[in-house]
């Protein structure tokens, strides 16, 4: 059976029809794709924030190791200069000894 021209326009009507109705279900699921991908921004953009607070906290931080680095180098500093000059106790004691002997020797007072 061959179609005729009313059919074929029917047809085409129905066809038309459908495409316009595919038509707008696209465009609806394409409008609640782009409504969640402004969600998906606002959440970026709160992450890019979060990352900028970390960004000056690790900022301050390597400035308070690098001054707490300047502070050890000066104590490592100071503690090397008091071992230079550092007497051990028995060292000491062992020199009193001496001295005592030495001023028995002589005949001096201790100067206790």
């Amino acid at each position: 059976m061959a179609l005729l021209k009313k059919d074929l326009a029917q047809i085409k009507g129905v066809v038309h029809d459908e495409i316009e109705n595919l038509a707008r279900i696209v465009a609806r699921g394409f409008e609640q794709v782009d409504k969640r991908f402004e969600q998906v921004d606002k959440r970026f953009e709160q992450v890019d924030k979060r990352f900028e607070l970390i960004d000056k906290k690790i900022e301050q931080i390597d400035v308070e190791i690098r001054h707490i680095n300047a502070r050890l180098n000066t104590i490592e500093h100071d503690i090397a200069t008091i071992i230079k000059h550092f007497v051990y106790r028995d060292e000491f004691e062992d020199v009193l000894m001496r001295l005592s002997a030495v001023e028995k020797k002589l005949g001096l007072r201790s100067g206790k």
